[in-house]
Order: C-alpha cells, then sequence, then structure tokens
C-alpha cells in the first residue's frame, strides 16, 4: 500500500504542478461515450516468465469521458474481466509438480487522465494517446474440485488464513484500489465516431488474485482438521500420475516479493454525444 501512496502523491504534484500551463485552457470542450471489447490476462504465481497476453480471457468495457481541450482528457470506465492460470501450462517441473490453477471474475471501476498527443479535432485523423488514473475492483479466484464442483478460494483459506497456529496470516480483502495506466491509438472515422485500440495495465497491490503468495505449505494436518478437503486445494500434485504427495513446509509453494497484475488489450468505439462547441474536423 505504501507503493500505492507514493504512486498517487506523485500523479497528484505532476497535474498541480502544471495547472497554470496552457494545457489546461478549455477549448471546444465535448462529452464521449465509448464501448471496449477485447481480452485480459493475469500475471502471477501460476504464470511463468509472464509472456504477453498468455491465456487471455474475456474484457468488455463501458466509459465515458469529458474532453476539456483537444489534448485532455477526463474519463471513467467500468470493466467486467476474466483471469486464469494453470501449472499445467507451465514449463519448469516444479511448477508443472505443483498442479495448481484458478479462473476469476474482475469488476473494477477507474477515473483516468487521458493524453491526447495530436490534436485529432483539427489536422489529424491519427493520435497516439497514454493516460494515468485511480480505482478499484474486485475479484474472486476459484477452482474446481476433484469432484468438479467450484469452490471459492479466499474462502477456503488454502495457506493457513484463519487458522491459530497461523496468526500472521489473515483473509485477504478481495476488493481493493488499483493504479490503471496505458495507452493507446485512436482513428478519427467520421464527426462523430473515433476507433481505437488500447492497452490498459492495472497496478494492485496483493499478491493473492491467483489465491498463492506464501513461500512456504502450512500443516497438512491443521488444514485437514479445518476441512478435509482443504490440503487437496493447497497441493494438487498427488492428482498427477506419479505426483508427489502433499510437501514439506520448507518447499516454495508461491513468491511473496512479487505482487500479481493483470491487463488488457481491447478494441473500442467512441461516440461523441455532445459538442459544448463546433468542433471541425477536415479530412
Amino acid at each position: 500500500m505504501k507503493i500505492l501512496k507514493l504512486h498517487l502523491l506523485s500523479a497528484v504534484l505532476l497535474l498541480t504542478g502544471s495547472a497554470n500551463a496552457q494545457f489546461f485552457k478549455a477549448e471546444n470542450p465535448s462529452l464521449d461515450v465509448s464501448g471496449a471489447a477485447g481480452v485480459s490476462c493475469y500475471y502471477g504465481d501460476l504464470v511463468q516468465k509472464a509472456p504477453i497476453f498468455r491465456d487471455p480471457s474475456l474484457c468488455m468495457s463501458i466509459g465515458l469521458a469529458y474532453n476539456y481541450n483537444p489534448h485532455l482528457i477526463l474519463r471513467s470506465d467500468f470493466s467486467y474481466l476474466q483471469v486464469k492460470g494453470s501449472d499445467s501450462k507451465n514449463s519448469r517441473a516444479d511448477l508443472k509438480a505443483r498442479n495448481l490453477n484458478f479462473k476469476s471474475n474482475i469488476w473494477d471501476f477507474n477515473v483516468s487522465v487521458e493524453y491526447n498527443v495530436l490534436d485529432i479535432t483539427g489536422d489529424h485523423k491519427i493520435t497516439p494517446y497514454f493516460f494515468l488514473g485511480i480505482g478499484v475492483f474486485h475479484f474472486n479466484p476459484t477452482t474446481k474440485d476433484r469432484n468438479g464442483n467450484k469452490v471459492n478460494l479466499q474462502e477456503m483459506g488454502t495457506e493457513g488464513q484463519g487458522l491459530a497456529a497461523y496468526p500472521d496470516r489473515k483473509p485477504y480483502d478481495r476488493t481493493l484500489l488499483q493504479i490503471p495506466f496505458g495507452g493507446g491509438l485512436k482513428y478519427v472515422l467520421n464527426e462523430k465516431i473515433i476507433l481505437g485500440l488500447e492497452f490498459k495495465y492495472r497496478y494492485i497491490d496483493t499478491d493473492y488474485l491467483d489465491d498463492v503468495s506464501m513461500s512456504g505449505y502450512p500443516s497438512q494436518a491443521l488444514l485437514a482438521a479445518k476441512n478435509p478437503n482443504l490440503p487437496k486445494l493447497t497441493y494438487r500434485g498427488d492428482e498427477l500420475p506419479g505426483g508427489a504427495p502433499y510437501p514439506a513446509p520448507t518447499l516454495n509453494r508461491g513468491n511473496p516479493n512479487n505482487l500479481d497484475m493483470y491487463y488488457s488489450g481491447q478494441f473500442k468505439i467512441i461516440y461523441r454525444i455532445k459538442n459544448y462547441d463546433r468542433v471541425n474536423i477536415n479530412y
């Protein structure tokens, strides 16, 4: 959370320091709505090396934007995303042997400041753009047990959360702050419609998007005393042909030093619903 606060403070100082610049002068303000669809992915303990757009899932967004001037935009977006990961798709032997997997639906809402590099209300029909903001998201990692039943992993406490033997392991929050940032390319189709391609990265202050974080395994006996099925969700290597039994506590389950993240790539349609002053677009 300290890193999150530092990012926010830096953004506020940057905007405040430029408050009197010509960049912030209102010019031809307008209002847009948008819709977007594409793919979303995650990076964390169940993904090796973080290749771009590995194991993609569906994502969709709707948005509202106030164009303060041809360059400066205040936008809000509401998104539905899916992310997933599976050890079976890793190449490292120790990760494949762990045999964990998860899926999660994510709902996120954020407000961002966007900057158009070129003025597409004038002579330009194409412009790159960048944005930075703050938002909130909700996630819920799930898996299917050996009988095919869906399980909410956070409620189970797969790393010993809630057990008296591990007082420092508290259930993790599933609704948290995020910092979205990214960029894209816009193309003016006509006076009302703009098309775009956008990449959006979310910085999040949690390592539990995939329900995996701790470097060691909790006691199998203590987990089983709480719920006989719990050790079978904490470690699933014994489901594989010739798989090893539940590992010793000293073996690594995850890496708490690397936070998880998720990101998306979307095709976007922007519709200008109101021009406060006439905007002339040259073709």
